[in-house]
């Protein structure tokens, strides 16, 4: 395949993966002896199709990228779309190019996710629940879930082809609590209903806890909920998750480093986990962190005593300072810091986690380029730290006032 080919199928088909990712329009030399995939620093992948290759693409992200392990990295990933595009490469320029590539990412995310057996599985369960997207039952949107076992025994005459063909199936499981259970073979091998778990996973969204602590010892969970999104589940986490017809890569723990204020990490590890529960609520959010520095300075910012909790001046804040009886942010249930956040304006803390203002109108400077959140969140930045949840569930973080969002997600 020409260089060319590759870099175009590469930026259509693989860097959606990786929010906030460009691919370089240089490639970078390489010898036979370096590896098809490497990560030459925490923010640069380097990737060629076949080991005699002389040239690399470069992908680039302010960001980093995971360190490579065993579950699923973004080097994982990428080793997964060469793998895919080597089997395909011989219809690239064919009459049937455009059809094999409009299909191509859901490949990817099978040839990552499951062992070869289950190839076939996976690509029914993910094509399955992409119909159920499109169509309602009853007048309402489908929710349905998938949950993969390795080594489960086929069940003969009952796979998951044959009963999606049946009307009923649409309402055999729920994408909450529920789960069909499927064989390597894409078989039915059962049906499980879920509890909740005590503590909720941190790296799903809370509405889908019990499915994503349901994914462990290399169990898989695919999820349709209620919005046509896709969401994957693999080691407690959600893995990959599909909106408006874009499959995008979360990994979770970079971006809990890149917050990289205050220094306990229980604090931004509550606020990534909220604007995650944020993003898939699709209520919107704006938070920001107050570092130790700047503990006098954010009232210029919330100028209005109604919105700071302490002053306790409107029925709001007292509601508040109620509810929240005296615990820090990264101690409140989930659903209530869901709540704090669905409240149109934005939510402030301080570097110990005490919640300062909520809904709070912002004083921003006239003229802002951005939209209102947007805009926000950048002025929280000048703060310590400032997250967007915009109303598409896209989120973006800033940190010390710099126009660039240090990370994105979906």
């Amino acid at each position: 395949m020409d260089t060319q080919t590759f870099h175009r199928i590469a930026d259509q088909y693989l860097k959606p993966f990786f929010s906030g990712a460009e691919l370089s329009d240089n490639f970078e030399v390489s010898t036979p002896r370096e590896s098809c995939v490497a990560l030459k620093d925490p923010c640069t992948i380097v990737f060629k199709l076949q080991q005699a290759d002389k040239q690399r693409l470069v992908l680039r992200r302010s960001q980093p990228f995971e360190q490579p392990h065993a579950g699923v990295s973004e080097k994982k990933v990428v080793e997964a779309f060469l793998s895919v595009l080597r089997k395909v490469e011989n219809a690239i320029g064919s009459s049937y190019e455009a059809d094999i590539l409009s299909t191509f990412q859901r490949r990817v995310v099978i040839e990552a996710l499951f062992p070869q057996e289950a190839h076939q599985m996976g690509l029914l369960a993910i094509d399955q629940l992409a119909k159920w997207s499109t169509r309602l039952y009853e007048g309402r949107p489908v929710a349905a879930s998938f949950g993969y076992v390795p080594g489960k025994p086929p069940v003969a005459d009952l796979d998951l082809s044959k009963i999606a063909r049946e009307d009923f199936s649409a309402v055999l499981s729920n994408g909450y609590d529920t789960i069909l259970v499927l064989s390597d073979d894409g078989s039915l091998h059962g049906y499980e209903a879920l509890q909740a778990p005590q503590n909720a996973p941190a790296f799903a969204p809370y509405r889908q806890s019990a499915i994503a602590h349901w994914a462990t010892e290399r169990r898989v969970a695919l999820v349709l909920n209620r919005l046509g999104e896709l969401l994957v589940f693999k080691e407690q986490k959600l893995i990959f998750a599909r909106r408006s017809g874009q499959w995008h890569l979360l990994t979770h723990e970079p971006i809990i480093t890149q917050i990289s204020k205050p220094a306990e990490k229980a604090i931004r590890k509550a606020v990534y986990e909220s604007c995650l529960d944020a993003s898939f609520a699709r209520t919107g959010a704006c938070i920001g962190i107050v570092t130790s520095n700047n503990r006098t300075k954010w009232k210029a910012l919330v100028p209005r005593t109604e919105d700071r909790l302490a002053d306790q001046s409107s029925t709001k804040t007292r509601a508040l300072v109620r509810m929240i009886n005296g615990q820090s942010f990264q101690n409140l249930d989930r659903r209530m810091r869901m709540e704090i956040l669905a409240i149109d304006g934005a939510t402030l803390i301080d570097h110990d986690g005490h919640v300062l203002a909520a809904g709070a109108i912002l004083k921003i400077p006239g003229g802002s380029e951005s939209g209102g959140r947007r805009a926000a969140a950048k002025a929280l930045s000048k703060l310590g730290v400032g997250v967007k949840v915009s109303a598409d569930g896209g989120i973006a973080g800033f940190i010390d006032e710099i126009d660039t969002p240090k990370f994105l997600i979906m």
